[in-house]
């Protein structure tokens, strides 16, 4: 792939990712080729390599005859979704809990601090990434790329949920506190605080995807 190829390649996923992220394309819809196309001005060629990448990050399935399509939502599919997100970050958790030098915390906290600060903006999509930049810090100082990759995946399949079936003020408040607790058990060295609290957050958030999918 040459440079310019490449660059196409990048913004054609980039574009579609986006769409799908922020709801532009609904759970179940067919992305039509032709539309694709239309829409983002280039070949077919570079399209196709985009949704093979959108299918890699669980995004959309491709379907033998029928082409492309944005993953549907079933609960027994975000189940095992937030249960792998819970066992590796979970991982990457008591990992973070093994660094003794404690200056990274401190960004941990501004992460919050700007969480927080979106807190009544009712912007969705802010506060959402918001939510993944607080856990990257962690997550990042860890220092598990494998761990990483998966993660990515799962986490990018619930900010599309997020993003598809709202994202509560009660469980945005409920998470800033969830926050704070983990900040506090890594800010007194209490590995087992840190554990606790991040299991308690991550079994209410599985939790609450599931109620506002029945909700909906």
């Amino acid at each position: 792939m040459n440079r310019l190829t490449d660059t196409i390649y990048s913004r054609v996923t980039d574009t579609l990712r986006e769409a799908i992220l922020n709801g532009e394309y609904k759970p179940g819809q067919q992305l039509k080729m032709k539309d694709l196309v239309e829409r983002l001005g280039t070949s077919q060629m570079p399209i196709r390599e985009s949704l093979q990448q959108l299918k890699g990050e669980g995004l959309i399935r491709i379907i033998p005859q029928r082409g492309a399509q944005v993953i549907t939502m079933e609960p027994k599919f975000v189940k095992n979704i937030c249960d792998l997100r819970y066992a590796v970050e979970m991982l990457l958790i008591k990992e973070a809990c093994e660094i003794k030098d404690l200056s990274w915390v401190g960004k941990l906290k501004k992460a919050q601090d700007v969480y927080d600060s979106l807190i009544d903006e009712k912007d969705s999509i802010k506060i959402i990434q918001a939510n993944r930049d607080f856990h990257k810090v962690h997550y990042d100082i860890a220092d598990n790329s494998e761990a990483l990759g998966v993660l990515e995946r799962t986490n990018t399949i619930l900010t599309f949920i997020r993003t598809t079936y709202g994202y509560s003020k009660a469980r945005i408040l409920q998470t800033s506190r969830e926050h704070k607790d983990i900040i506090e058990g890594f800010e007194k060295g209490d590995s087992k605080e840190v554990i606790k609290a991040a299991s308690i957050h991550l079994e209410n958030a599985k939790k609450t995807f599931l109620e506002e999918m029945a909700e909906a």
